[in-house]
């Protein structure tokens, strides 16, 4: 009995008419007669061929509809063979064939025809067939679009959802399994800011995964990271398929490739790179351990999602972007807010001694290039203020100067607050947090008390100083920064370097342009100056009037020392204010006695005097990198060259050694 909807399936058969059908039949009456039912039935016939070359000929003319195929034909090659390229070109076929060989038949049924006509055949039977093959291919191809475009859809959703990178890389597996077949997945993001790792899934099970990322990778090979970083190929977005031959002269030109095929016993691959439109391209690399696997389906089928995908990482990006941009707003507003509240108490530098001239001469030669700048000076001579100048008057005044004081923070917290971290990265990183080279990002980092920094976060300044690029704590990839540093200290860093507290390379590195500030007591003309400008601001401040400062009280100010600099007479004129009455000039109230002198220990360490020139500083420097060498080559007991000589000990060339010692003029004799 046949059901409503059989019955209403074969009427829109029987309402079917026309198509464009190719003859494929090496004998011509059968292909004639084929072609005169078929032409009464109203179908196009597109062509007759007798052999597979023929045929492919006139399907690169005109693709048809459906095939009628012979199995066997003219030349070597056989209907079945032709029936494999027509599968990749999702073309139908029905077979004609006369041949009622077992081995033959069951050949022919593993390429998956839509129908078979043995000859002889009636029109009744030639057209019945027909019919019903271009039903069942048009139903196929509908369920398989449906099937596709819910892999489009849970590829989107996967990439655009929240999670780590591991997660998703799982989730794609699961989704492409059963479209494409793999034993080792490849996918990542390079070429990049926004990088996204390059990781493998390694199948051990058809629902089962192992993760393998560039670090596991390395483990599996015995070989560091770098290097297996150092193997990634230079990735182009032409798709393709390596397979046999092909795959084996790959393994030999690309080291990667080689590396993956060892360790996973691989045999071919199928490749789809995506270009992104903000840069960088999406690599998607299917591997597998048989050598024939991947078809052209495969590799259409990337290719109808490259534009799908791109689109969707291009979106996720983008929101990226503008909640790191979010995030990036709300660390600037709050860190102007704290500046607000933190700002120094006068915010010009008030002066006309002969060294302060000096000094604005240096900062406006320095502040129109990107170069670092080191400020030496006592406590309190306005180092943050030069910082300020420096920045203001440079091409990044437009964007933030961002200040960190090494010396106020613990020293398991100054990484966190140079260069951020991850959300997890530690106990108490409740959230991702950017650091401060991030916020400075095309501005100006300002380090003060640059030699209290501890010599293991020393390292990491010093590699972010030389690749331009920082890494969150907790992170999993560089990021770019563009910062202009400018450091400052009270401490004779030469004197660090010599007792090994600070690295003789970060030294180099921040001292490329020295700016030295001479203390208060070296710029006494500037005290009347300084003086009347705080008085005049803090009477303001409290609502005062200002009635100047007695001669008497200038006379004490030029007498002395001052062991703290512009901060401390700020502060004794603060005190002046306060007990003043406003109605005459301002008394101190009590005599100054220099009971701490610059010459003196402060805070148990003793002062120093600073180099006042440029050349000065140079040749000091100078004197204490031979100092540093010579002490170098006493411990490595003169040797230069081999194990633990001086060379190997201070990271150098041999030959390079040789040449600072000879132009710092150390011989043998020195040692």
């Amino acid at each position: 009995m046949v059901s409503k909807q059989n019955n209403a399936d074969f009427s829109l058969l029987a309402n079917h008419i026309g198509g464009n059908v190719l003859i494929v039949e090496d004998e011509f009456v059968v292909a004639n007669d084929l072609e005169i039912i078929l032409e009464k039935a109203e179908y196009q016939v597109t062509g007759i061929a007798s052999s597979v070359k023929e045929a492919l000929d006139l399907i690169a003319h005109q693709k048809p509809d459906i095939v009628l195929l012979d199995i066997i034909l003219q030349g070597q090659e056989t209907g079945i063979d032709l029936a494999g390229q027509l599968s990749l070109m999702c073309i139908p076929f029905i077979y004609l064939s006369a041949n009622s060989n077992q081995s033959i038949v069951e050949a022919a049924k593993t390429t998956q025809p839509y129908g078979f006509l043995v000859k002889p055949f009636r029109e009744k039977d030639v057209l019945i067939t027909l019919q019903l093959a271009l039903y069942r291919h048009a139903h196929s191809v509908e369920a398989y679009l449906r099937k596709e475009q819910a892999l489009q859809i849970a590829l989107s959703d996967t990439l655009s959802s929240c999670g780590d990178w591991k997660q998703k890389l799982h989730q794609i597996g699961q989704l492409f399994q059963p479209f494409i077949p793999f034993d080792f997945l490849l996918a990542g993001m390079v070429g990049s800011q926004d990088s996204i790792p390059l990781t493998g899934l390694f199948r051990i099970g058809f629902e089962e995964f192992q993760y393998i990322g560039m670090h596991e990778l390395s483990q599996m090979n015995g070989l560091a990271p770098e290097k297996v970083k150092d193997m990634l190929p230079e990735y182009s977005w032409e798709p393709g398929i390596s397979e046999g031959e092909d795959f084996t002269i790959r393994k030999k030109s690309d080291p990667f490739t080689q590396l993956l095929a060892k360790t996973f016993r691989l045999e071919s691959t199928l490749n789809q790179v995506i270009e992104l439109t903000h840069g960088g391209l999406l690599v998607i690399s299917f591997y597998s351990r048989q050598s024939t696997i991947y078809l052209g389906r495969h590799l259409s089928l990337l290719e109808r999602l490259k534009n799908p995908l791109s689109l969707t990482l291009d979106r996720y990006l983008a929101f990226e972007e503008i909640e790191k941009l979010r995030q990036k707003l709300e660390q600037e507003n709050q860190y102007l807010q704290e500046e607000v509240k933190t700002t120094v108490n006068f915010n010009e530098i008030i002066g006309e001694s002969p060294s302060l001239h000096v000094v604005f001469d240096q900062v406006r030669q320095v502040s129109g290039t990107d170069t670092s700048v080191l400020i030496l000076g006592e406590s309190g001579t306005g180092k943050e203020l030069i910082a300020r100048s420096i920045h203001n008057l440079s091409p990044r005044k437009n964007k933030l100067l961002v200040k960190i004081n090494c010396a106020a923070l613990p020293p398991n917290l100054i990484e966190s607050e140079l260069f951020g971290h991850e959300k997890g990265a530690f106990t108490g990183a409740i959230d991702k947090r950017i650091g401060k080279f991030e916020l400075a990002n095309e501005g100006s980092l300002f380090l003060d008390e640059i030699g209290e920094m501890p010599l293991d976060l020393q390292v990491k300044l010093l590699r972010v100083l030389q690749e331009k690029e920082i890494e969150r704590v907790g992170g999993k990839g560089p990021i770019k920064t563009d910062v202009r540093i400018i450091a400052a200290t009270n401490r004779n860093l030469e004197k660090e370097v010599a007792e090994g507290r600070f690295r003789l390379d970060l030294y180099y590195r921040l001292n490329v342009f020295p700016i030295v500030l001479p203390a208060l007591k070296e710029r006494s003309e500037d005290i009347p100056l300084l003086a009347n400008f705080f008085g005049q601001k803090l009477c303001k401040k409290i609502g005062r009037p200002f009635q100047g400062i007695s001669d008497k009280v200038i006379t004490e100010l030029l007498n002395y020392q001052w062991p703290g600099n512009i901060r401390e007479l700020q502060n004794i004129i603060e005190q002046a204010v306060i007990v003043n009455d406003g109605q005459s000039p301002l008394d101190l109230g009590r005599p100054l006695v220099n009971k701490i002198t610059s010459n003196s220990s402060i805070g148990g360490l003793p002062s120093f005097e600073h180099p006042k020139t440029l050349s000065e500083v140079k040749q000091l420097q100078q004197e204490t990198e031979r100092e540093y060498i010579l002490s170098i080559l006493k411990k490595a007991n003169g040797r230069i060259r081999g194990k633990n000589g001086a060379a190997e000990l201070l990271n150098l060339k041999p030959t390079t050694l040789e040449s600072r010692m000879e132009k710092l003029g150390i011989s043998r004799s020195d040692i």
